[in-house]
C-alpha cells in the first residue's frame, strides 16, 4: 500500500555528469533536479557506488518505490545493461545488469521497480506529456549535441516501425547523408568541423556562438550553413513522417536564432510547428515519471 513518504526517483545518465530529481506518487517534482559527477571512465565499483550514493542522497528519508533511468546508447534497456564501449564511457561496466548491481548494495532495492530509456525517448516522452507538445498527436523530437539524437511520437506513442514511416528504432543519426551519415553533420563535432573549414579558427559552438551575439558575419556565415544542412537532412522525415510539430533539444538548439531560418521555411511549407526545449534533462526525466507512473 502507497502512502504520502512513497518516492520515485529519476536519474539522466550522461558520460560527463548525472542529474537526478524526485517525484511524489502523484507525479509532481519534489525538488529542482540536482547535478553529480558521472565517474563514468571509473572502475565497475566506482560506477556502481556512485549510483546507488545518487540514489540515497536523492531519497533521504523517503520511501523509494520506482527507479527510473534515462541512458544514451548503445543499451539494453529491456534488461537495463550498458553495452557501451570504446567511448570513453561506463567501459567498466560492460554487460552488468544494473539493477542487480544496486541489490548487493542495498536489498530493500529488490523490491523497487526500476525502468530504463533510451535518453532522447525520454526526452520525448516529457516533452508529449509535459510540454507544449502535448497538444499534438505527430510529434518529432531532435536532439543536437555529442551526435543527432532522434525519436517519434504518434498519439502518445513511440514509433519505432520504420514501416511506418520512420527509420529503424526512430533514429535518424546512421541515415547516409552526403558524404557520410547525419551524425557527422547534426553535432558538435559537425559544427566544429564547418566552423574550422569556413573560418580556419578551431573554435567551439560557445565561442561561435558568442561571437554571432557581437554579429560577427563569418560566425552567421558558419550558422546559416549549419541550418541548411540541419533542413536538408530531416526534410525527407518531415515529408515522410509529416509531423504537427518538430521538437529541438539539446545545447545546439539554444543557437537557433542564428541557424533556424531554412528550418523555419521547410517547416512552414509543411504547415510544422517549431518547439524549443531549453531544459532537455527535466524533459528526460519528466518522460520517465509518465512511464514509471503507468507500472
Amino acid at each position: 500500500m502507497q502512502n504520502k513518504n512513497d518516492c520515485y526517483i529519476l536519474l539522466d545518465v550522461g558520460g560527463t555528469g548525472i542529474k537526478g530529481c524526485v517525484s511524489d506518487i502523484a507525479g509532481k517534482l519534489t525538488c529542482d533536479y540536482h547535478e553529480y559527477p558521472s565517474k563514468a571512465d571509473k572502475t565497475k565499483e566506482e560506477i556502481f557506488d556512485n549510483f546507488y550514493n545518487i540514489i540515497q542522497d536523492l531519497k533521504g528519508d523517503r520511501h523509494l518505490i520506482k527507479l527510473g533511468f534515462a541512458f544514451p546508447g548503445p543499451f539494453d534497456f529491456e534488461n537495463g545493461i550498458s553495452l557501451m564501449q570504446g567511448l570513453n564511457k561506463y567501459d567498466a561496466i560492460l554487460g552488468i545488469p544494473i539493477r542487480a548491481e544496486l541489490v548487493k548494495r542495498d536489498e530493500a532495492l529488490a523490491d523497487t521497480q526500476m525502468l530504463f530509456l533510451h535518453d532522447i525517448e525520454a526526452f520525448a516522452l516529457g516533452c508529449f506529456n509535459y510540454g507544449e507538445a502535448a497538444n499534438f498527436s505527430n510529434i518529432m523530437c531532435l536532439c543536437i549535441g555529442t551526435g543527432a539524437g532522434s525519436c517519434f511520437i504518434k498519439n502518445g506513442q513511440v514509433i519505432k516501425d520504420s514501416a511506418k514511416g520512420v527509420p529503424e528504432n526512430g533514429w535518424i543519426y546512421n541515415t547516409p547523408f552526403r558524404e557520410s551519415i547525419i551524425d557527422d553533420y547534426l553535432s558538435v563535432r559537425g559544427l566544429n568541423r564547418l566552423t574550422k573549414t569556413m573560418i580556419g579558427d578551431d573554435i567551439d559552438g560557445y565561442e561561435l556562438y558568442s561571437r554571432c551575439i557581437v554579429g560577427d558575419p563569418d560566425a552567421k556565415r558558419v550558422y546559416d550553413v549549419f541550418g541548411e544542412l540541419i533542413a536538408e537532412a530531416i526534410s525527407p522525415f518531415i515529408a515522410e513522417f509529416k509531423p504537427e510539430v518538430l521538437v529541438l533539444g539539446g545545447n545546439i538548439s539554444k543557437s537557433f536564432a542564428f541557424f533556424g531560418g531554412p528550418l523555419r521555411k521547410i517547416l512552414n511549407n509543411k504547415n510544422t510547428v517549431i518547439i524549443l526545449e531549453e531544459n532537455t534533462s527535466i524533459r528526460a526525466m519528466q518522460g520517465l515519471l509518465a512511464e514509471l507512473r503507468k507500472l
